[in-house]
């Protein structure tokens, strides 16, 4: 291996240093390997899940099981519905509240489908922040916003808080049968 006027050593040194190129070439591919593993998840939770790659076909919701007083909480489009059947006493107190709202007043009735004023049917997410309100019942029955306090009557109008609109109502119709609410569409 050696010959004349090479030294030995310097021979070694040589392999030593490619040994260590390869080594530090291999550590790097395998920490990319790594991180790139670590990120799949994450970046793979950030997409759309299966549901909503069905890009926003209508969904039907059978409403005959629903009692007067309940809401139901659904998933369209990777956003959260609710729909309330409001009580004879709950759409009342929604049209007494007509004009209340601090920041868009709108009646009732321009929030509800004619003839169906029993169903409400608005986003569930507070317009201030995307937070997700709780139901309230009782005296102040509507929504209120755990995080920043904004209250929503029974008609998803903003009544209190930091909120600058009042909660939005997706498109929705009801089939001729009045039992089934397709959300997705204007008309049936």
């Amino acid at each position: 291996m050696t010959g004349p006027g090479k030294n030995p050593d310097d021979a070694a040194e040589v392999i030593h240093e490619q040994r260590r190129e390869c080594l530090c070439k291999l550590t790097k591919f395998v920490g990319a390997a790594g991180v790139a593993a670590a990120m799949w998840p994450l970046v793979a939770a950030l997409g759309p899940d299966e549901q909503t790659q069905a890009d926003g076909e209508p969904m039907d919701i059978p409403l005959g099981n629903v009692a007067p007083g309940e809401t139901l909480r659904r998933v369209w489009r990777g956003k959260l519905v609710f729909i309330r059947h409001r009580t004879e006493q709950e759409i009342k107190l929604a049209n007494a509240l007509d004009g209340v709202s601090r920041i868009q007043p709108q009646a009732d009735a321009q929030r509800v489908k004619p003839g169906h004023e029993q169903w409400l049917v608005v986003y569930g997410y507070c317009p201030h922040a995307g937070c997700i309100p709780n139901e309230q019942t009782g005296e102040k029955s509507g929504w209120l916003c755990p995080c920043h306090g904004s209250e929503f009557d029974l008609s998803g109008r903003v009544t209190r808080g930091p909120a600058e609109e009042n909660m939005a109502i997706p498109d929705y119709a009801f089939h001729p049968d009045g039992q089934t609410l397709r959300i997705g569409v204007k008309d049936v």
